[in-house]
């Protein structure tokens, strides 16, 4: 009997990957675990804002996907900085230049890279986030992967199986 259990628990997988298309972001994602979805009225850059994020969390990491509606889609890009500035704020940690990525559907922009953060939680536990940063038209999205140590093929994995579709 134990074997038998013992068997069945090594195969349950801990990142169970499925395709999720967040309702409202025109994001199509593949999560490694079920993802909920919440949106709430933010602030970005100086104007309040609807946005949309979708998370799940296994093996000891965080995958998410935030989406912002600007009112302004010229504004993209400092909101691009913004958001990307405040997670770095948020972590005490400097957005370190991982890699260029490449989005399917988004704009393509010169400042649509991949960055890694090093920083602290805030009860001093030492994190990794993995971030990308990219828009389309209005709307400017976050990937995020937080974990204190991700496998970078499960980082790679969530990032490569992002596109907006259209």
């Amino acid at each position: 009997m134990w074997i038998v259990l013992l068997a069945a628990a090594g195969c349950s997988p801990t990142y169970d990957w499925r395709e999720a298309r967040p309702a409202g972001t025109g994001a199509l994602a593949m999560f490694p675990c079920k993802p909920k979805a919440e949106t709430r009225s933010v602030t970005l850059l100086g104007d309040a804002a609807p946005m949309t994020m979708v998370a799940c969390e296994t093996g000891g990491a965080t995958f998410g996907l935030a989406m912002v509606e600007l009112s302004d889609a010229s504004r993209s890009p400092a909101a691009v900085a913004a958001l990307r500035d405040a997670q770095a704020g948020n972590f005490a940690a400097e957005a370190k230049v991982a890699k260029s990525v490449a989005i399917p559907g988004a704009d393509a922009r010169p400042d649509m890279l991949r960055y890694r953060l090093e920083g602290r939680l805030p009860d001093g536990e030492a994190v990794s986030q993995h971030l990308v940063y990219f828009a389309r038209g209005a709307r400017v999205y976050q990937a995020a992967v937080l974990a204190r140590n991700a496998p970078a093929e499960v980082v790679d994995t969530f990032f490569e199986g992002i596109r907006l579709l259209p």
